[in-house]
């Protein structure tokens, strides 16, 4: 038999994990969280990108049909948002939200289940990109039958997003210009 006297080092061994194996788990679950993150960030904004030119062909069709029954002229607004679309082809002139009194060419712009195409902006109504920003429109002639200056598209309109950073935020800004706030813009 064999005794051991209480003043020898003997270390009594826990069963259970150390320090640095937890630390190194941790680490590795941050990371994978962090490229889960990364990813889904990403994928989101594809998805939104997706969704925004999704909806400019639609507008764009939208706008055909209302032009072909207005002899080929397309609406025109005082700025650069969507609101005048927004009221052309929902049929509601006040762009209050109000019922249609006027031909209407997209009905699920009246329908209010669909908060994340319709909103409001300046107290109007407008159609909104897959990033929650009013489109922005410009037809080709003012008023007047005159050409408008910055039309980026000849003919009938220009229409566009101005993408996931949101700028230029200036509704009146054109969309023709080349720098920074525009690069990412999408158009039609």
């Amino acid at each position: 038999m064999k005794y051991i006297s209480s003043n020898s080092p003997v270390r009594r061994v826990r069963p259970g994990f150390s320090l640095i194996e937890l630390l190194v788990v941790v680490a590795i679950i941050v990371i994978l969280a962090g490229i889960t993150i990364g990813v889904m960030v990403r994928v989101n904004k594809k998805r939104d990108i997706d969704q925004t030119r999704t909806t400019l062909q639609m507008i764009r069709l939208k706008l055909e049909d209302y032009a072909a029954e207005h002899n080929g002229i397309y609406p025109v607004g005082q700025d650069a948002t969507s609101a005048i679309v927004y009221k052309a082809l929902s049929g509601d002139f006040t762009g209050q939200g109000q019922n249609p009194t006027e031909p209407v060419y997209w009905p699920e712009l009246n329908d209010d289940r669909n908060p994340a195409l319709v909103g409001v902006l300046q107290g109007n109504r407008v159609i909104l990109d897959g990033f929650g920003q009013s489109f922005r429109y410009r037809a080709a002639l003012d008023q007047n039958g005159n050409p408008v200056q910055n039309v980026r598209n000849d003919g009938d309109f220009d229409l566009w997003s101005i993408g996931p950073d949101g700028e230029p935020s200036d509704i009146n800004t054109s969309g023709n210009l080349d720098n920074e706030q525009t690069q990412d813009d999408i158009w039609q």
